[in-house]
């Protein structure tokens, strides 16, 4: 039993200090209680975790499923208390991984939309990881078998390609290939 109240607003302290095993996010202070996943959805996360855990061997860059918490920067104070559960996070610098966490943006974040979440996936999160600064973001529609990778640049999202069955993905961070 969660000791959050989903209509009361919290700090960063005190969200990291009440949720321990919880699938729970903070969203400006605000917490937001995850449903669990889709079967399916589980085994697009396991599949692309699997290639991209293969394509980064002896990388120094980590891929870390969604219960890695990440805890993200932002330079206003308004929106200092975001705390994400991505699908997939790469992080390729390992001083961000502190206290069972991620303090800071992961290089690569990936979220794979699902009927509940799509519209924050979209919108929010979307917002959300460009202001933190991660450098790219991938949604995976599934049930559409597309992915649309958007990169930074100048400080904001670029879409730069959606890709489908017939045109192979290759992220620009570290080249590699993620078949769709």
């Amino acid at each position: 039993m969660s000791r959050l109240d989903k209509n009361q607003t919290y700090t960063l302290e005190e969200f990291l200090l009440y949720v321990i095993e919880e699938r729970v996010e903070l969203y400006e202070g605000t917490p937001v209680f995850m449903a669990p996943a889709s079967f399916e959805h589980e085994g697009v996360i396991a599949n692309i975790i699997g290639e991209l855990t293969s394509a980064l061997k002896g990388s120094q860059c980590l891929v870390f499923g969604s219960n890695l918490q990440v805890v993200l920067p932002f330079q206003d104070k308004s929106k200092e208390n975001i705390v994400v559960l991505p699908d997939i996070s790469i992080v390729c610098n390992k001083h961000k991984l502190r206290d069972k966490r991620c303090y800071g943006a992961p290089n690569i974040i990936i979220e794979v939309l699902s009927p509940s979440t799509a519209r924050n996936d979209r919108l929010l999160k979307l917002h959300y990881y460009e202001k933190a600064g991660v450098e790219e973001y991938w949604i995976v529609d599934y049930q559409n078998r597309i992915i649309e990778k958007y990169l930074l640049k100048s400080d904001y999202y670029v879409l730069e390609e959606v890709y489908d069955q017939e045109n192979h993905y290759f992220s620009g961070y570290s080249h590699f290939c993620v078949v769709v």
